[in-house]
C-alpha cells in the first residue's frame, strides 16, 4: 500500500464522524419542525391525561406473644402470634374491600364536564344518589343531571335524550333503574349546573381496587407493612386507605371477641352442670350427718381421705382433659366449624394440638369470608378445604394419641383409688359412707373452681380485647403526580422528534439506489475523488461555461484542468496527451465535462481535439453544430479520411471529431486498427486528445481504447449513478485496465448533499458569484478544416 493510499484511508477514518453529523445537519429544519410537533403533541397529551397520585400508609401488625402483659401471662391467656403474610392477604380480601366500597359508596361517581377532560367531584358533588336499584344499562351508560333549581332537576342519557324532570328526594324510575337524588345545599356551586354520574359494577370495582392496592412488608425482621394506592384524587385515595384500615381493625376485634364469647358460652354450660351436681353432693353430706349423727372422723380416716382427695384431684384433671378432647372432637365433627372456638383449649398444655386448632380456626375464618364472594368449586376455596381436611386429620391423630395416654394414666389412678378404698373399707360403716360422700363433694368442688378460674380468665381476655394493629403513618399523598412524569414526557417527545426524522433520513438513504455522497464513492472503491463539478442551474443546456467568470462551476472546471496538468507533469509528456472520459451509464455528463475541459485547455493556447467515440448512441446535441452524417464511424469503415472528419469550432485551438452515424458493429469497428492510426495521427498534431466514449458499465468500447490513453476520467453523477455500478469501478481499479484511473464527481447538489461542507464558495464571503454576462463563448456553428 502506497503512502498516498494510507493517508487517504487515515483521512477517511478521521472525518467519518463529521461526515455522519453533516449528513443529518443539512436536514436541520426538518428535525427542528419534527421536534416542535413532538413537543406540541406532548403538551396536548399532558392536557388530556388525568394525573395519577400515590397515597401511602404504614401499618404495624403487633406480635401478641411479645406484647402480652404479666397479668395475662399469669392468667394463662396466651394468644397465637399473627402471621404477617396472612394479615396482608386479609387486607386484600374481597370481603374487606367490599365493605370499603359499600361504606364510601364508590359505586357511584360524580363528574364535572370540562373541555379537555372531566374531573371527578369526590365529596364535592351538589347531588347524591341513594336507594339505588340499577339495571345493566346503567353500568355502561353515564347519567346526566341538570340542576334546574333548588328543588328540581332534569335527567338526560348519553345521547342527551330528556328522561324527565323530577323533584329532589323523589323516587325515580327510568331505564337506569330506581333511585333517589338528594341535593346538598352546603356543597352546591353556583357555577355548576350539570353533573355527570357514572355507575360502576361492585365486583368490577373490587377487582380494580385489588389490582391497584399494593401491600408489602417493609422489613422482614419487623411487622411493619406499607399500603399504597394509585388514584387520580388524593382525597379519595386517603379515604379508601383509612376506611380499609378501620374495617380491618373492626374485623380483627370481632374475630377475637367472637372467639372469647364462644369459649365463655362453653364454660357457662359446664358450670351450670357442675354447680347443680356440687349442690346435690353437699346436700347429701348434710343429710347424712344429720341422720347418722356424725360430727367428725378419726385421724386415720382423715389421712386416707386426704390421699383419696389428692388422687381424685388428679383423676379429675384427667377427666377435664378428656372432656376438652371430647369438645375438640365435637368441634371437628360439627357441621358448622367455628361454633366452638379454639378458646376451649385454654388450660390444656399441648402446644401441638393448640397450634392445630388455631390453624384450623384461621382456615375456617378465611373459608367463611371467601365463600361469601366466590362460587363453590373455586380453586382457592377448594385449596382451603383441602388444607382444613389435612389439619383435621392431624388433629384426630393427635387426639387419638392423647386419649390413649390419658386413659393409661386414668387406669393407674383408678387402681390406686381401689387400693385406697380397700383401706377405707376397714373403717366403720358410717365413717366409710361419709368419706365416700365427701369424696364426691371434693371432686365436684375442684372441677367447679377450675371452671370458675377459666371463666374469669376468658372474661378478662374478652374485656381487654384490643386491635393487634396500629397506624404508624396515616394515609398521605405524594404531592406530585407519579403519572405522567412531565419532564420524562417532554424528554421522550424531544427524543422522538429527533429520532423520527433521523430514522426517516437513514431509511430513505438505505432505500435509495443512487449514489448520495462522494464519501460513499471513496469508501466503496478506494479511489479518492479527483474533482467535483457542481450541478447546473435549471434551464441550462449543454453549453460551455465561461471559465473567466467567478462562478462555482467555472472555478471547478479550472480546478479539474489544473489537476490534469499536474498528472501529466509526472509523465513528462508534452504533446499527444490522451484522456478518455467514460462513466457507468448514460446521462452522467461525460460530454458536458469533455466539452468544458477541452474549452478550458484551449484557453491555455493548447491545441485540443474531442473524439466522439460513443458510436452506439451518438448525440449531436452534446456538441453544438455537429451532425450524424460525417464522423468517426465513416472513417472507421473507410469512407472518409482523417482530415475529412475534423471540425473547427471557431474557438481558438479547439476541434471536434463527431461520432457520425450509428454503425451496426461498433465494437468491431473500434477493434479493426483504424482507431490506433487515428489516435497516433492526432497525437502528432494536437496537445490534448479527449475521447468521449460509451459507458463502460454497459459496453466494452471504453476498455478497448484503454491501451491508447494516458488517463481515464470515470464520471460519477450525484443522485444519478446507481450504486451497484461502483463494483465495476472498483474492478477496473483493481485490475489496472487503465494506466491512470480517476473519479470525477459530477452534478453535485451541495444544498441537498451530505458533502455540502466540502463544497466551494458556499458561505465563502463572496469568493464566487454567478456571471451575468452572456453564457457560452463556444460558437454554435463549427467550420470544417
Amino acid at each position: 500500500m502506497s503512502q498516498d493510499d494510507q493517508a487517504f484511508i487515515d483521512d477517511q477514518e478521521d472525518t467519518s464522524i463529521l461526515d455522519y453529523a453533516f449528513k443529518y445537519l443539512r436536514y436541520w429544519l426538518l428535525i427542528l419542525v419534527s421536534m416542535v410537533i413532538s413537543l406540541g403533541c406532548a403538551y396536548f397529551y399532558l392536557k388530556f391525561y388525568t394525573p395519577v397520585y400515590e397515597v401511602n400508609a404504614t401499618l404495624l401488625i403487633k406480635d401478641t406473644k411479645k406484647v402480652n402483659s404479666d397479668v395475662l401471662e399469669k392468667l394463662d391467656m396466651e394468644s397465637s402470634s399473627k402471621l404477617v403474610e396472612n394479615e396482608i392477604e386479609k387486607l386484600k380480601s374481597r370481603v374487606l374491600l367490599g365493605n370499603v366500597v359499600d361504606s364510601l359508596k364508590l359505586g357511584v361517581t360524580y363528574w364535572r364536564e370540562e373541555n379537555l377532560r372531566d374531573s371527578e367531584l369526590f365529596n364535592e358533588s351538589p347531588v347524591q344518589i341513594s336507594d339505588t336499584r340499577l339495571t345493566d344499562f346503567a353500568y355502561s351508560n353515564p347519567l346526566f343531571i341538570q340542576l334546574d333549581s333548588a328543588n328540581e332537576y332534569t335527567l338526560f342519557d348519553r345521547e342527551r335524550n330528556n328522561l324527565g324532570r323530577f323533584a329532589f328526594n323523589q323516587l325515580v324510575e327510568t331505564k337506569y333503574g330506581k333511585f333517589k337524588i338528594n341535593n346538598h345545599d352546603s356543597l352546591a356551586k353556583a357555577h355548576l349546573t350539570s353533573v355527570k354520574v357514572v355507575f360502576q359494577n361492585r365486583d368490577a370495582l373490587i377487582n380494580n381496587l385489588t389490582n391497584q392496592l399494593q401491600i408489602t412488608l417493609l422489613n422482614y425482621e419487623s411487622s411493619l407493612i406499607s399500603l399504597s394506592l394509585e388514584t387520580t384524587i388524593p382525597a379519595k385515595g386517603k379515604a379508601i386507605l383509612s376506611r380499609l384500615v378501620d374495617v380491618y381493625t373492626v374485623s380483627s376485634l370481632d374475630d377475637k371477641k367472637r372467639e372469647a364469647a364462644s369459649t365463655l358460652s362453653f364454660i357457662e354450660e359446664r358450670l351450670k352442670l357442675v354447680t347443680a351436681e356440687l349442690g346435690g353432693v353437699e346436700h347429701n353430706i348434710e343429710h347424712y350427718r344429720r341422720v347418722k349423727g356424725i360430727t367428725d372422723l378419726s385421724s386415720e380416716t382423715n389421712l386416707l381421705l386426704n390421699k383419696v382427695k389428692e388422687n381424685d384431684s388428679k383423676l379429675n384433671e384427667l377427666e377435664i382433659q378428656v372432656k376438652v378432647l371430647d369438645g375438640v372432637e365435637g368441634y371437628l365433627n360439627s357441621a358448622q366449624v367455628g361454633v366452638v372456638a379454639p378458646g376451649i383449649m385454654m388450660g390444656f398444655n399441648d402446644p401441638v394440638l393448640k397450634s392445630y386448632i388455631e390453624q384450623l380456626a384461621h382456615l375456617e375464618a378465611e373459608r367463611s369470608k371467601l365463600a361469601q364472594t366466590v362460587q363453590p368449586g373455586n380453586p382457592y376455596l377448594e385449596s382451603i378445604n383441602n388444607q382444613m381436611h389435612t389439619v383435621k386429620q392431624a388433629v384426630r391423630d393427635n387426639l387419638s394419641n392423647r386419649k390413649r395416654g390419658l386413659n393409661a394414666n386414668r387406669r393407674g389412678l383408678i387402681n390406686l383409688n381401689n387400693r385406697l378404698e380397700g383401706a377405707i373399707a376397714a373403717i366403720p360403716q358410717k365413717e366409710r359412707e361419709l368419706v365416700g360422700i365427701k369424696r364426691q363433694a371434693n371432686i365436684k368442688e375442684n372441677l367447679y373452681l377450675l371452671l370458675l378460674k377459666t371463666r374469669e380468665q376468658t372474661a378478662i381476655h374478652y374485656a381487654s380485647a384490643v386491635a393487634d394493629s396500629r397506624i404508624v403513618d396515616a394515609p398521605y399523598s405524594t404531592g406530585e403526580p407519579i403519572k405522567p412524569k412531565t419532564k420524562n414526557i417532554y424528554l421522550m417527545a424531544l427524543l422522538l422528534g429527533f429520532a423520527i426524522p433521523i430514522a426517516f433520513i437513514t431509511l430513505n438513504d438505505l432505500l435509495t439506489s443512487n449514489i448520495q455522497s462522494k464519501q460513499e464513492v471513496e469508501r466503496k472503491t478506494g479511489l479518492p475523488i479527483f474533482a467535483e463539478i457542481s450541478s447546473k442551474p435549471k434551464g441550462k443546456g449543454k453549453e460551455v461555461v465561461d471559465v473567466h467568470a467567478r462562478s462555482l462551476m467555472s472555478e471547478q472546471i479550472r480546478m479539474l484542468r489544473s489537476n490534469l496538468h499536474y498528472l501529466f507533469l509526472n509523465t513528462k509528456k508534452e504533446s499527444g496527451r490522451t484522456v478518455l472520459i467514460t462513466s457507468s451509464t448514460c446521462g452522467e455528463g461525460k460530454s458536458f465535462i469533455t466539452l468544458n475541459l477541452a474549452a478550458s485547455l484551449a484557453m491555455l493556447n493548447k491545441k485540443v481535439v474531442i473524439l466522439g467515440l460513443d458510436l452506439r448512441k451518438p448525440k449531436p446535441d452534446d456538441y453544438p453544430g455537429t451532425t450524424n452524417t460525417a464522423g468517426i464511424s465513416s472513417y472507421l469503415v473507410g469512407e472518409l479520411e482523417i482530415e475529412d472528419i475534423i471540425l473547427d469550432t471557431n474557438t481558438p485551438n479547439l476541434y471536434i471529431i463527431p461520432s457520425g452515424y450509428t454503425p451496426t458493429n461498433p465494437s468491431e469497428l473500434i477493434a479493426n486498427g483504424r482507431v490506433d492510426e487515428l489516435i497516433h495521427s492526432l497525437q502528432r498534431s494536437f496537445d490534448y486528445i479527449l475521447i468521449d466514449t460509451a459507458p463502460v458499465g454497459l459496453v466494452t468500447d471504453a476498455t478497448l481504447l484503454a491501451p491508447f490513453v494516458d488517463i481515464c476520467f470515470y464520471i460519477v453523477r450525484h443522485k444519478v449513478t446507481p450504486r451497484f455500478y461502483l463494483k465495476n469501478l472498483n474492478d477496473l481499479h483493481k485490475q489496472g485496465i487503465f494506466k491512470s484511473l480517476h473519479v470525477v464527481f459530477n452534478a453535485v447538489d451541495y444544498k441537498h448533499s451530505s458533502d455540502h461542507r466540502y463544497g466551494y464558495g458556499h458561505g465563502s464571503n463572496g469568493y464566487y458569484k454567478e456571471d451575468t454576462r452572456s453564457k457560452g463563448w463556444l460558437r454554435r456553428l463549427p467550420a470544417r478544416l
